[in-house]
């Protein structure tokens, strides 16, 4: 790692940066054979990276939720040529409530219950000094990340399975200190991060029977992060969140269950670490020092 490069959270001795075998698709104790599954932004880089891991673990029916068509299309067609899931591609905008609403309902009529939903569509503003925003597009990151967000959610939960995952799509800049200089310019992303976050939380208690798991994907070389010039910084495979992604909905993760993970953390040093991190409540978004 450069001197330039931001110091990380190592909540593990081994800090991936790449998939490794604990978390492969193809390991039997993973798969999703059997199961319904819904990716939001799925025709994005991490996206689309998740869909096809999520057919490589057996997935038996796979939705796609994005607003590109063409994006859509194309990964519909590669993910059939990848293997036997069954693939439903959805054009949708996930702020418009009914239209939400309405996607879920054919969701369930076409496929059954759902078992994993990944909240994985975002937005991220412009990298610009404050005072110079855009506040609508500002506002913009609220309205994808937090508005849309829990609206999938919501939608989700009315048609999931009594015991099943929701992986929430985070950020580091959720949890970073602004005192570490990491969020400077990112604050319509990072406080619609850390709102949504927060509304995960609030959601598992309050149906405790899913299991909510709030993911950071690491840093990695997106269409998201080439707009605000972060690719320098972008060290991670997209196969290590779409990889980690396939983990956490495996009963494995099931210590993890309401909190926030790095895709970057291995797998089998939490593991060995669950009782610690269940006792003293690791890994929760919550104020320290009181």
């Amino acid at each position: 790692m450069s001197a330039d490069q931001p110091v990380l959270a190592e909540f593990t001795a081994q800090f991936h940066h790449a998939p490794y075998p604990a978390i492969s698709p193809s390991r039997p104790e993973l798969s999703t054979t059997g199961k319904v599954v819904v990716v939001t932004g799925a025709a994005g880089g991490i996206g689309s990276a998740m869909c096809r891991a999520f057919v490589e673990a057996g997935t038996k029916d796979l939705v796609l939720i994005d607003l590109n068509q063409t994006g859509l299309l194309k990964l519909k067609a590669e993910l059939e040529d990848q293997g036997k899931s069954r693939i439903y591609p959805l054009v949708l905008d996930i702020t418009k409530t009914m239209a939400v609403r309405e996607a879920f309902n054919t969701v369930e009529a076409v496929a059954g219950k759902i078992d994993v939903l990944v909240n994985n569509a975002g937005y991220q503003n412009l990298n610009k000094p404050l005072l110079d925003i855009d506040i609508d597009e500002w506002f913009k990151c609220f309205d994808i990340n937090v508005k849309g967000s829990f609206l999938v959610a919501l939608e989700f939960l009315r048609h999931c399975k009594p015991d099943a995952v929701l992986i929430n799509i985070s950020s580091v800049l959720a949890h970073y200190g602004v005192r570490r200089g990491y969020c400077t310019g990112h604050s319509g992303y990072s406080a619609s991060k850390i709102a949504i976050t927060k509304a995960m939380d609030i959601i598992q208690e309050e149906l405790p029977t899913v299991r909510i798991v709030n993911m950071h994907p690491g840093l990695v070389a997106t269409a998201m992060s080439a707009k605000i010039g972060n690719t320098a910084f972008s060290v991670d495979s997209v196969n290590l969140p779409a990889h980690f992604a396939v983990w956490l909905a495996s009963p494995e993760a099931e210590f993890l269950r309401g909190r926030l993970a790095w895709a970057n953390w291995d797998v089998e040093e939490m593991k060995s670490r669950k009782d610690e991190i269940v006792e003293k409540d690791l890994l929760r978004l919550e104020l320290t020092g009181i």
